[in-house]
């Protein structure tokens, strides 16, 4: 029964859209703290900035299959959900509308991340794994550095940084410079699963920008107005659009792809 004497399980995909999902989110908290942190005065705020670090770790934890993630996973995501509720206003108003998205995501990765084929993954983490070769850790990186280049076009409309600086208002185009840059790691990594790693990153964005764009949609406090708000929607609608399609070319291929 034990797999950890086995050959280590494949991750669950919903357990490595969850852990993009942990380091977007962890890198928006971080940003906005970094830039607004001067103005914190709530110890309730500083908590919810030491949970978005820990999401970094949480993450790396998940990716690498450490059982200990899923517990710190509990543990940041309920005190987040209850700095988010003790805070003082006027900030509370803001994140009390966070929960409406908070507590249902919570609750639904919380299954996800035990249910038996993420039980599985987590069981054999001390199973040994194959030693990537050259080519397969450059195209690792070139992946990376494409995901990290995204995120970092999009988040200028995320967090609202285009109303502060005008200048960026149109940073989100300078992500298509990335379809290069993952064609050229599919091709340097030549490793199987191409639709499989794109659908999921995909995923990771599109959810990433719908919770965002629907917060700030609703949100009376949200910093965020005007045409960088339109710019959000449309990129949440373009990247929802990019996961089906993967989804179902994925689908369509069969699980060789």
């Amino acid at each position: 029964m034990p797999d950890s004497g086995q050959a280590r399980r494949p991750r669950p995909a919903a357990v490595t859209v969850i852990a993009y999902l942990l380091l977007m989110n962890g890198g928006g908290m971080v940003t906005y703290f970094m830039l607004f942190g001067r103005h914190v005065t709530s110890g309730a705020l500083q908590l919810l900035e030491a949970c978005g670090y820990a999401n970094f770790f949480i993450a790396m934890g998940l990716l690498c299959a450490q059982r200990w993630a899923r517990v710190a996973y509990v543990i940041a995501g309920t005190m987040g959900m209850g700095c988010m509720i003790a805070i003082d206003a006027p900030a509370q108003g803001s994140l009390a509308l966070r929960l409406l998205f908070a507590i249902p995501a919570f609750a639904a990765f919380l299954y996800l991340l035990y249910r038996e084929d993420a039980r599985l993954y987590f069981a054999s983490m001390q199973a040994p794994s194959p030693s990537p070769g050259g080519r397969r850790r450059i195209g690792a990186c070139l992946y990376i550095i494409a995901a990290i280049y995204a995120y970092w076009c999009l988040n200028a409309i995320v967090l609202g940084i285009t109303e502060i600086y005008p200048a960026s208002l149109h940073r989100d185009k300078l992500i298509f410079i990335t379809l290069p840059i993952i064609f050229i790691a599919e091709w340097v990594g030549n490793t199987p699963g191409r639709l499989a790693r794109a659908s999921i990153l995909a995923t990771a964005f599109a959810l990433y920008l719908v919770q965002m764009f629907f917060y700030k949609y609703v949100s009376p406090y949200a910093v965020q107005m005007g045409p960088s708000l339109w710019q959000l929607r449309n990129w949440a609608i373009a990247m929802n659009g990019i996961a089906i399609a993967l989804h179902y070319l994925q689908w369509s291929q069969g699980p060789r792809k």
